[in-house]
């Protein structure tokens, strides 16, 4: 059987992704290194000492690890191309994100995304990769970790333990009626991206906008070249590709719009709302007072930390159409009471007044709207709100859990 190799120290949330699905390979009996990109030095010394390296596969996450960075390089050759390593890259946003990894052809590289739509934007525009995995991002649970330094691990280095969905009587006793999870982003900082296009092209790039926030369940991917092949007919599909990387700040701005105007209009309506994240003391609300807020980045463990101190999640997904973020399965897991919006894929899996609360995704002040009634209901209505809890917490538990991923990727792609 082949070793697995994973990668940790650069992304903080995905690495902790990959020490999830490193405690489900442990247990199923394959080998798995770990390698540090936060010591290079000695991830690089134990690598070195493994005999058979061509005998491994690479899991990683967003392309790290694939993007030339020099501690996997040798004399300009990635050390996975060298020993010809298989590759396996789970993107976990948007495919127009990553033009310049998947532009490059790279060989020996299978690929997962998190959304179908996704799946076929890179099955249809980068066929080179051939079929694409499919696998929504599942819940985080609670890391005990003991290793110390990168290299081969052993069983019992990482534990993923879950915590019991608590009684009633203790569940109400949390500190936090509602929580968000995620920084804000104010919308002023995102302009230097368009600030030197022309006066025809930023106009075009804010109609594409406005028509995802006339319209939010259309996917991104899909709108993007719509409007690009209509605009520029005689263009090729890498130019259309290219076009669409330097277009992500649509996706930005819209998402961003949506976040903001939900977490002011809960504050805005009196409701103490307590958020994860940086820069909520730049968001523009009436009663900032009622917006409780870490200062800077905080890390997984702290984020599932708050979670299983709150009643209530609430969240908005990023533009996954047919989907699911891993905040969604978090909240559940942790004992909250989810109130989210949807995808085609979460309408599959999970239920609207059984599992969670569902909002409509609508222009922004409607949404806004819509969740902050949500909202007020269920802080006041705390026995039905529990009686969600308990059945997303047993939902999630059953079904949408990483080890689940791990074993998908293990039966799909790993011989």
């Amino acid at each position: 059987m082949k070793r697995l190799i994973l990668l940790i120290g650069s992304t903080e949330t995905l690495e902790y992704f990959s020490l999830q699905m490193a405690e489900y390979f442990l247990a199923a009996g394959r080998e798995v290194f770990l390698w540090d990109m936060g010591k290079p030095a000695e991830s690089i010394d134990e690598f070195e000492k493994i005999p058979d390296k061509e005998n491994s596969v690479l899991i990683t996450f967003n392309f790290i690890g694939l993007g030339r960075e020099g501690q996997f390089l040798r004399g300009g050759v990635s050390i996975f191309d060298m020993y010809d390593i298989e590759k396996i890259c789970i993107m976990v946003d948007s495919p127009v994100y990553y033009y310049r990894f998947l532009s490059r052809n790279t060989e020996n590289l299978k690929l997962i995304c998190i959304d179908k739509n996704h799946q076929r934007f890179v099955e249809k525009y980068y066929p080179f990769y051939g079929k694409a995995g499919y696998m929504p991002l599942a819940g985080n649970l609670p890391l005990q970790k003991i290793w110390a330094e990168p290299g081969i691990l052993g069983k019992g280095d990482i534990t993923v333990f879950d915590t019991p969905m608590p009684s009633f009587d203790k569940w109400k006793k949390r500190n936090c009626d509602i929580l968000f999870i995620g920084n804000y982003v104010p919308l002023e900082s995102l302009n230097p991206s368009i600030k030197n296009l022309s006066d025809d092209y930023r106009d075009f790039i804010m109609d594409i906008a406005g028509e995802f926030l006339k319209n939010p369940s259309l996917p991104l991917e899909d709108v993007l070249m719509d409007r690009l092949k209509k605009e520029f007919p005689d263009s090729s599909d890498d130019e259309y590709l290219q076009a669409c990387y330097q277009m992500i700040y649509i996706d930005l701005y819209v998402r961003n719009m949506y976040r903001g105007k939900l977490v002011t209009a809960v504050a805005d309506a009196g409701i103490k709302i307590h958020c994860t994240g940086k820069d909520w003391e730049k968001a523009p609300c009436k009663n900032p007072e009622n917006i409780i807020h870490t200062k800077g980045s905080i890390t997984s463990i702290q984020c599932l930390g708050a979670l299983q101190d709150s009643k209530l999640s609430l969240n908005i997904m990023p533009w996954f159409k047919d989907g699911a973020h891993d905040r969604i399965f978090s909240s559940m897991l942790s004992g909250c009471t989810l109130i989210s919006d949807s995808s085609n894929y979460l309408d599959e899996v999970i239920k609207d007044e059984k599992d969670y609360f569902k909002f409509d995704l609508k222009g922004p002040e409607e949404t806004a709207e819509e969740v902050v009634a949500l909202s007020l209901e269920k802080i006041y209505n705390l026995e039905k709100s529990y009686e969600i809890a308990v059945n997303g917490y047993n939902t999630a538990l059953a079904g949408h859990l990483w080890k689940m991923n791990a074993e998908y990727v293990h039966k799909l792609f790993i011989k």
